[in-house]
């Protein structure tokens, strides 16, 4: 069917669509295009389409084929009763036929129905290989590879996550540089390795070769979207890019590919994608301590939470909120999002006791709630307006009471911390001895004092402040190699040189901001990058880790303290 024709009936469909009569014209495979059209952007007018092509169908190769489209709808959109109808009934129109081919798909279908809507995971495996079965016996490739495909997906589900990518790559090799397999078949595999790696490296940060794969593939199924101008399947993509450059703590990239995600989605109403950018826009803006604009998008997502029959797929939001009021130092707000986030975390995930404890320990919420539980009794219990009052008082003071509480606490803490970190500045620097026994290093005394001399000197200047200062490179300017140096830092350090190394660019950063009110007046991202590290994330989880305050809070203090 040419591109001109397509076209013409889509523009005719949209003027017609919630007309079913005028459909009836149409031949089967002018209905079948138009449903797979409208599919997934607007399934109830494919739905229009797909009842016509029922009723239209009269070959068996056509009953069946609408039948197995309907199944496939009523997964996604439907439900489990009717999925099971279409797909059923298709079996028994090929039983009685020899045709292995459809009968092929049709079990693909309900194999899928069982995996999607039953999570019987077992089942579902069982008609995955009575499908893949006949796909070999009838040479019938794109069944295959969508079956094998189904099953990597299976084994991802189960987290095995090993077999999943053997699987995964495999199709990858077969199909890619192949002209013959569709498009479709070949950017979901794409997108499936891109998953894949994504969720082994959260679960094994240490490996960054998995991330660097996930990236790759994500690069690769783009090239792939914009050749076929699919811009569902581009902002897609860029999404997954934009996870991935997130996790990579690289946040200007991770930003420009979430931009450009968000432009394609709107552009053709994607707003089922628009939930993933908005969560990964705000978790890049909270790593930079953005807190407006981290607030200003979680906000967008939180209209998903009010119904709590279903779990929304980022249900953190209400707490990522609640940190982001509290790095804003918006205790109230922080406050009133850790309650939100307990109400929601009750109604969802009651059985999750572990999730509901951190909650509580976090926020030190649980005796407003069981306050608030009690004032709302007497609220109710009261019939008249000056009760109402009295009470409504009682609960604001109880509120009062708690959020001072809270903030007193942390305002002792941190500032209990500013003063200890600004008495250990005060102290003088103490000369190192140099222990006469140092067998256990295996360095000779002689080469212990040059290299502790070297790192003295080292100490009082500013080259620990360059990005690139590695074990290797250190060695290699005090004229010693990474061994001996390595010893040497462990043992009278008695520190690791990752440690040792962010220890001095901390305590760099601490006498600059202490001395110098211009370089306090510098971005949180600008101090981070004059001190040596990489990004503001890094910075300011190693300064909490050394001092027990945040950057901003340091500096706020050194002022009124100076």
């Amino acid at each position: 069917m040419s591109t001109y024709l397509l076209f013409s009936l889509h523009l005719y469909a949209q003027e017609n669509a919630m007309q079913p009569d005028s459909l009836a014209t149409y031949s089967f495979e002018m209905l079948n295009h138009q449903y797979d059209f409208y599919k997934n952007e607007n399934p109830t007018t494919a739905k229009l389409y797909l009842d016509q092509m029922l009723l239209k169908a009269t070959s068996l190769e056509q009953r069946v084929t609408s039948r197995l489209l309907a199944c496939r709808h009523e997964t996604y959109f439907g439900t489990t009763k009717k999925a099971f109808l279409h797909v059923d009934t298709a079996i028994s129109l090929l039983q009685t036929q020899q045709n292995s081919i459809l009968l092929g798909k049709a079990y693909e279908r309900k194999g899928f129905v069982f995996y999607y809507k039953e999570k019987a995971y077992d089942t579902a495996l069982d008609f995955y290989l009575k499908a893949l079965q006949l796909a070999k016996n009838t040479n019938d490739e794109l069944l295959r590879i969508t079956v094998e495909h189904k099953i990597a997906a299976l084994y991802f589900t189960i987290d095995n996550k090993e077999v999943a990518i053997q699987k995964y790559r495999t199709l990858y090799t077969e199909t890619y540089d192949k002209t013959a397999i569709p498009y479709a078949i070949k950017v979901s595999i794409l997108k499936s390795l891109s998953n894949v790696y994504l969720k082994k490296y959260s679960l094994h940060p240490s490996e960054k070769k998995l991330l660097d794969s996930a990236t790759f593939f994500s690069q690769k199924g783009l090239k792939l979207a914009f050749a076929e101008k699919n811009k569902k399947d581009i902002a897609y993509l860029r999404n997954l890019l934009g996870i991935a450059s997130f996790t990579n703590e690289a946040y200007d990239e991770a930003l420009a590919y979430l931009a450009k995600a968000e432009t394609t989605a709107i552009e053709i109403g994607l707003t089922a994608r628009l939930k993933s950018v908005y969560h990964y826009k705000g978790m890049v803006f909270l790593a930079q301590q953005q807190s407006d604009s981290a607030i200003f998008y979680f906000k967008k997502n939180v209209v998903h939470l009010a119904d709590t029959t279903k779990l929304f797929v980022f249900p953190n939001t209400y707490a990522l909120l609640s940190e982001s009021y509290e790095q804003k130092n918006d205790l109230k707000k922080a406050l009133q999002y850790a309650q939100l986030a307990i109400d929601y975390t009750t109604k969802t995930y009651s059985k999750r006791a572990a999730l509901q404890h951190t909650l509580d320990t976090k926020y030190d919420v649980p005796k407003l709630r069981e306050k608030s539980k009690q004032l709302q009794k007497e609220l109710q219990q009261a019939s008249h307006t000056k009760d109402i009052w009295i009470i409504l008082a009682l609960l604001l003071v109880v509120i009062l009471i708690c959020s001072f509480v809270f903030f007193r606490r942390k305002e002792r803490l941190n500032r209990a911390n500013f003063e200890k970190t600004l008495a250990k500045l005060s102290k003088p620097e103490t000369s190192i001895d140099i222990p006469k026994n140092t067998a256990t290093t295996q360095v000779s005394e002689a080469q212990t004092e040059t290299i502790l001399k070297a790192l003295a000197h080292f100490e009082q200047g500013t080259l620990f402040v360059n990005p690139d200062c590695t074990l290797s490179f250190l060695a290699q300017e005090l004229a010693t190699n990474t061994t001996y140096l390595s010893k040497v830092i462990n043992t009278h350090k008695k520190q690791s040189y990752t440690e040792y190394l962010v220890n001095l660019r901390i305590s760099y950063a601490l006498k600059r901001l202490k001395n110098e009110k211009r370089f306090r007046a510098y971005s949180i991202v600008s101090i981070a990058n004059d001190c040596g590290f990489k990004s503001a994330k890094s910075f300011s989880r190693a300064f909490k880790k050394s001092t027990g305050i945040y950057p901003s809070y340091y500096i706020k203090n050194l002022a009124t303290e100076i």
